[in-house]
């Protein structure tokens, strides 16, 4: 995969609350290609436990991991920024 290639990645995430007062997580991660920011969708997901900190460190690094197709290892070897917002939908 596209994101095991780089050094550099930025992780942004967005926590929504829906109609019926559910959370979500999208978890959008931006490569780098020749200084423009290229985004990827890696998931959109049910928060189960809530948006608190321990959870949403959770759900990122197993999102990180599982879709992005990184090892553990991978993860030390990069350079990596995080960054997070947060909306309400009606």
């Amino acid at each position: 995969m596209v994101i095991q290639k780089v050094r550099f990645i930025s992780i942004s995430i967005d926590e929504v609350t829906i109609m019926d007062c559910q959370p979500w997580l999208n978890v959008h991660v931006y490569l780098l290609d020749g200084w423009k920011p290229n985004p990827i969708l890696l998931t959109f997901e049910h928060l189960v436990n809530g948006g608190t900190t321990d959870n949403l460190t959770k759900v990122i690094m197993d999102n990180v991991l599982q879709y992005g197709g990184l090892s553990k290892f991978d993860l030390i070897s990069k350079l990596i920024s995080f960054g997070a917002s947060g909306a309400l939908v009606f």
